[in-house]
């Protein structure tokens, strides 16, 4: 990761407070901003999910969901990649987006 020189890692996991959740952690306390999508991540109880939320919380771990995550990592929705991204998110509004984004564009 390191030599990428990127600093905004996203993480998911099979389990929200393990496979997400520590690697997060330690990316945070490695110096990187690392961001967890919660809907995106499973958990075998909502006891462990909201403990891994806290710990996560209290490490400086950014909670999200993925779509938000995306559309974050996307910054412009004039870009060339809008459509493509909200096309895979499969979001209701793309289709709205799409057609503002092309409308700029003409």
């Amino acid at each position: 990761m390191e030599a990428t020189g990127r600093q905004k890692l996203i993480f998911a996991g099979v389990s929200l407070e393990v496979c997400a959740a520590l690697p997060a952690i330690s990316a945070t306390a490695a110096g990187f901003d690392a961001y967890v999508a919660v809907d995106a991540s499973g958990t075998f109880s909502q006891t462990k999910r909201q403990a891994g939320l806290l710990r996560m919380q209290q490490a400086g771990v950014i909670v999200s969901d993925y779509a938000t995550l995306m559309v974050e990592a996307l910054a412009d929705n004039a870009s060339p990649e809008s459509g493509a991204v909200y096309a895979a998110l499969d979001m209701p509004f793309a289709v709205l987006v799409g057609q503002i984004s092309a409308a700029y564009q003409a």
